[in-house]
């Protein structure tokens, strides 16, 4: 028997072990789906990515990423330096936001553009001007970029940065924000040594999760595991991070649920259960499939992607796990780092219980799916037929898109509202360098930024 339901258990370790339980919403799948009152939101056919990503830009539009409430992240943070920031000492913040420019190849067009507002900033002085560069830890090999001069007006600094043109991954090779005061006629290749030049920093809390004994994650480890580069996901040559794969993968399986909607009108019966095998290659995994289907059917989508299923069978052994239970861990993590925000705390919650409706509709997609790739293709002729898959499209529409909420006038808790959100959580409050610290810093005379960055951190 396939093992369909799971304990609300969570250890960061991998292979992951049931045995630790936390207290903090943990995960689990519902043992049906939400209930809808009625069909606000109509069935759509959904034949081809062209239809499903005209879609996803008229909800996103519309939504205002859904049911997921605007915060902000103006409260404190820590970081393996320092002590939790003066509310006094917070200027703004710097959201890592993405393009949208990617491939399945490459980590890039993710986290590859930076949103940066400040409040309440002095003028720089005559002759001066505001740079931002983003950096790294590394003090030997460090990567150091300009973001560009930063325009103050009325005291207010909101900046773009469109990433560069190969639209670098920046959350995966960077992890701090320094905005540094020097000549405006000449533009500065890298920060200047001289820290009484320093104005504003920000970094990603990166002290290790006591509790998590095995991997020693920090908040930027969970961060980078969703964003940029999951290691599970990068053996199998999957870069990017789990984020973007779950919507990819719960994106082809509405496009096939529509598609096989669509054969039944033309009463294309052989195409029509070739999708519905795609549909649980993808929600089964390589590992599962063959106890959903006919003995003897092949593979039908890409083997490297079909390794890692979209639900979870078996918390013990199923090994890679569901996007959606790893994701559920990565924001459980997130939760209890250092560091973490009561806004992001807060936001990781919210993603946290729309996963959990995801799962319950998938899971429908999942049964239906399983009866209709037993029919012949007689009954996959008969009218019945079309009921059930009618039923399939919704749940995956529910599921990919969300559902339509009469009472906010909203569509949510979709997977689209989740991709949205958890870029959201990448975002890092910008903090004054007090001059007393900067001056004590360049006292030192060490000759690497992340040094001295490291030594104001530790005399703030």
């Amino acid at each position: 028997m396939r093992q369909t339901e799971q304990p609300s258990k969570y250890d960061y370790s991998y292979p992951f072990n049931a045995a630790t339980t936390t207290t903090t919403n943990p995960l689990g799948p519902s043992t049906s789906p939400p209930p809808r009152r009625g069909r606000l939101v109509p069935i759509l056919t959904v034949g081809s990515a062209v239809l499903v990503s005209a879609i996803i830009v008229l909800v996103v539009a519309s939504l205002s990423l859904g049911s997921f409430s605007p915060s902000t992240f103006y409260k404190n943070t820590s970081s393996p330096h320092v002590p939790l920031i003066p509310p006094s000492q917070i200027v703004g913040h710097v959201l890592f936001s993405s393009s949208g420019q990617i491939n399945e190849n490459t980590s890039q067009g993710i986290a590859d553009q930076i949103e940066l507002d400040l409040s309440n900033i002095h003028a720089p002085a005559a002759g001066k001007s505001y740079y931002a560069w983003l950096l790294n830890d590394d003090p030997v090999e460090g990567k150091v970029l300009l973001l560009g001069q930063l325009p103050v007006i009325h005291g207010q600094v909101h900046f773009h940065f469109n990433g560069d043109q190969q639209h670098t991954n920046l959350l995966e090779v960077t992890n701090r924000l320094l905005v540094t005061e020097e000549d405006a006629g000449t533009v500065p290749s890298t920060p200047s040594l001289d820290t009484s030049t320093w104005r504003f920093m920000a970094e990603f809390p990166q002290k290790p999760n006591p509790q998590d004994t095995v991997h020693h994650f920090s908040l930027l480890s969970h961060l980078r595991h969703l964003l940029a580069s999951d290691p599970t996901l990068k053996l199998l040559g999957m870069p990017g991070g789990l984020d973007i794969w779950l919507f990819r993968n719960v994106q082809k399986v509405l496009e096939w649920s529509g598609s096989a909607r669509d054969d039944w009108a033309n009463q294309s019966t052989d195409l029509m259960h070739r999708h519905i095998i795609r549909i649980l290659d993808y929600l089964d995994g390589l590992s599962y499939v063959q106890q959903d289907v006919p003995v003897d059917s092949p593979v039908l989508v890409n083997e490297r992607i079909a390794r890692v299923s979209l639900l979870e069978f078996d918390v013990q052994h199923q090994n890679p796990p569901g996007f959606l239970y790893h994701i559920a861990l990565h924001l459980q993590g997130m939760v209890d780092s250092p560091g973490a925000t009561a806004e992001q705390k807060h936001l990781a919650i919210q993603i946290d219980a729309a996963i959990s409706k995801v799962e319950a509709l998938l899971e429908q997609v999942h049964q239906d799916a399983k009866k209709l790739v037993m029919m012949t293709d007689t009954q996959l002729q008969q009218p019945s037929t079309l009921s059930l898959l009618d039923d399939m499209v919704k749940h995956a529409q529910d599921a990919f898109i969300g559902q339509f909420d009469p009472t906010t006038g909203e569509i949510q808790n979709g997977v689209t509202q989740i991709h949205y959100a958890i870029q959201r959580l990448a975002t890092i409050e910008v903090a004054i360098v007090p001059a007393t610290t900067a001056r004590a810093a360049n006292s030192s005379l060490e000759l690497c930024i992340p040094c001295l960055l490291n030594t104001i951190h530790l005399q703030m």
